[in-house]
């Protein structure tokens, strides 16, 4: 019989309507990443492709797809700028991935979407490695080996059920090779994908000034910043003061970096106590500051070549963060700075224009006399206390000054509003001062033994110069009185992040279930960062390293790899060349009696007939002649000829069950063996 064309043979309905789902469900992570111009095209021509599937005649033509090609790769071009880089390269794959979608006719069609879908599959990694979005991924591309396999036809009867079979078996081989490639396959020390074509992201987490809202509408984000495990036990809550940006300058609305900064060398400690040693893994920011306790005590070249520890103590890194970075520091919880040169004590007592008359008067108050700079800390401190100031998340909306009409007028806000304003008023006062971003606090995991840092922790703190102590950490939140917390207002916008963490009693029996469960989902999480996203050219050097190879550097790697895919490929055909054929029952009951008959000494030889063979038997055993007989001509007529029932292959099968040859009570002579 010819055998049936698979390659230009015409495609099965239901071939066609799993590998659109296969598409969707592929697509369905990317959708977040991709612009919602890009998602509405594939809705579209999937709404075309269930229609022509249900109403062949909806089939788009030549030229109307010929429009709806130009109509996608603009649709690209107007959404990304650009179709190139890692978004604008993979919106067009989309597009064109979708188009091919409508073209499906043949078998040939659907092994290219299933092919392409890989690639599909591949480059969501770009975006995302977490350990859901690689099971979810994973699931998808068995599907897409299933949708392969069913493609190459000829699986007889029950197909679903063979080619769920033929899958598994292909991805249980696939498996062992997938290891050897991870731990051996070079890593790149840059992304391969980063051509210098990629347009500028936005950033996630902190930013890189501070005003008025800005640090409220961080803290309303339910997403992690980063965690942190500790060599030792952890410091109290109160001391997790978690050091980002060191902003000195500030105009009518926001504070910043600055550009001026009075050159200099990296601040270092003047005495220290107390010293702990920590590990963070910092959640991909796309931006270049790293977060360390106040103070880092070690000195800048103790730290990595790709961080910089500059000015105020603030560590940054040389590239924008964006994959996930972990790091070592050290800090020290008890500290003394060394006192701030002149040029910083000028550029940290500038103050913007538009300070108002009342804001002069409020801090010259303060200044009568005598009073220290701790004192005017102090006097400040008490203003916020002792006046109608309320800390919320949800204050009124500032004007054109907004430093003044929030000390004299609405007094609500957030860490950012007293931060600002309260180092404003310090330098009006004559005392240095400069405002911190980072977080404060973090939340103990205890199954996984590290701290998580939330970007709803997120805070802003002043540090003020004080003759004899350095810089000196104030936190001016902190002095709002407790009773004019807003809780309500907080619990309101975080419940919108993160409604899990504030919406459900913690101290309930329900409330202390769910948090074990997001403990444990974390700290899986955590080790897939660990164990598998952190596996880096340096892990691969160790390996070496661990094998005694280490003076043969990237050769020793290179071979390893090469020696563990050989070996697993020939473990792999050696398994293939040795597993059975699948075979009919007719043939199955022929091969128990050939076996059966080779447990007695009558051995099958190779190429021999059914009727020699037969033959053969019947002349060394006579006792075994009749039933073999029968046996052989019921297996000549069912599997030779078109002339039989399905009652003689079942008639085969119960003889051939039903005979056990015992061995001869004397060998078989020269004369019974086939020369």
């Amino acid at each position: 019989m010819a055998k049936p064309d698979l390659i230009d043979a015409p495609s099965r309905r239901d071939q066609t309507l799993a590998i659109t789902l296969t598409v969707a469900a592929a697509y369905l992570p990317l959708g977040r990443f991709m612009a919602w111009e890009v998602s509405a095209f594939l809705a579209l021509v999937l709404v075309l492709r269930f229609a022509a599937a249900r109403w062949p005649a909806a089939t788009p033509g030549r030229w109307t797809l010929l429009i709806l090609t130009l109509v996608g790769g603009l649709n690209c071009l107007v959404a990304n700028q650009s179709l190139v880089g890692k978004v604008g390269g993979t919106a067009l794959l989309v597009t064109m991935l979708a188009l091919k979608l409508l073209e499906l006719r043949t078998r040939r069609d659907h092994r290219v979407v299933a092919i392409v879908l890989g690639l599909l599959i591949t480059v969501q990694f770009l975006f995302d490695r977490g350990l859901g979005l690689t099971l979810y991924l994973g699931a998808v591309a068995v599907m897409t080996v299933a949708l392969l396999v069913d493609l190459n036809g000829g699986l007889g009867a029950a197909p679903w059920r063979r080619t769920a079979a033929v899958t598994a078996r292909l991805t249980l081989q696939a498996a062992p090779l997938t290891v050897v490639l991870f731990l051996l396959f070079p890593r790149l020390d840059a992304p391969l994908w980063n051509l210098g074509l990629e347009r500028d992201t936005g950033t996630i987490g902190m930013t890189d000034h501070l005003e008025p809202g800005s640090v409220g509408e961080l803290v309303i984000n339910g997403e992690l910043a980063f965690r942190a495990r500790f060599a030792t036990p952890a410091p109290k809550r109160q001391q997790l003061y978690w050091r980002g940006l060191v902003l000195w300058e500030v105009d009518d609305r926001r504070w910043s970096q600055g550009a001026d900064l009075p050159p200099g060398k990296a601040d270092r400690l003047a005495q220290m106590a107390d010293l702990i040693d920590y590990e963070v893994v910092l959640e991909p920011s796309r931006q270049r500051w790293l977060f360390t306790l106040d103070l880092p005590a070690q000195a800048p070249d103790e730290y990595p070549a790709d961080t910089r520890l500059g000015a105020g103590f603030a560590l940054t890194a040389t590239a924008p963060i964006s994959s996930a970075k972990r790091y070592h520091a050290r800090s020290a919880l008890s500290y003394q700075t060394k006192a701030p040169s002149e040029a910083e004590r000028r550029y940290a007592l500038q103050v913007p224009r538009n300070v108002t008359a009342r804001m002069r008067s409020l801090v010259a108050g303060w200044s009568r006399d005598g009073a220290t700079d701790w004192d005017l800390v102090q006097a400040g401190l008490n203003f916020f206390n002792h006046e109608e100031f309320h800390y919320t998340l949800l204050p009124p909306r500032l004007g054109a000054n907004p430093w003044d009409e929030f000390l004299f007028e609405t007094r609500s806000g957030f860490c950012e509003h007293y931060a600002g304003s309260f180092a404003i008023l310090m330098r009006l006062a004559g005392v240095p001062a400069r405002v911190v971003l980072g977080y404060l606090g973090g939340e103990p995991n205890r199954i996984g033994g590290y701290h998580m840092v939330w970007q709803s922790d997120a805070h802003a703190w002043v540090e003020v110069a004080i003759a004899g102590r350095g810089w000196v950490r104030v936190d001016p939140t902190s002095a709002v009185a407790s009773f004019r917390v807003d809780n309500q207002g907080a619990s309101r916008l975080l419940g919108a992040g993160a409604p899990l963490r504030f919406q459900i009693d913690a101290a309930g029996p329900l409330g202390r279930a769910i948090r074990q469960l997001r403990y444990l989902a974390d700290s899986v999480d955590a080790a897939w960062q660990g164990w598998v996203l952190d596996f880096s050219s340096e892990e691969q050097k160790r390996l070496v390293d661990g094998l005694g190879l280490r003076e043969y550097g990237e050769l020793a790697l290179a071979g390893i790899m090469m020696t563990s895919v050989a070996l697993v490929m020939g473990l792999i055909l050696l398994a293939l060349m040795r597993q059975a054929q699948p075979q009919d029952p007719v043939t199955r009951s022929y091969s128990l009696l050939c076996r059966r008959l080779a447990r007695v000494g009558l051995t099958r030889a190779s190429g021999e007939g059914p009727a020699d063979f037969a033959r053969r038997v019947g002349a060394a055993r006579p006792d075994l002649a009749v039933a073999v007989g029968q046996i052989v001509g019921l297996y000549v007529r069912c599997h030779f000829t078109a002339h039989h029932t399905t009652a003689d292959g079942e008639r085969l099968a119960l003889r051939v069950r039903a005979f056990r040859p015992r061995a001869a009570r004397h060998p078989p002579g020269p004369r019974d063996q086939r020369g």
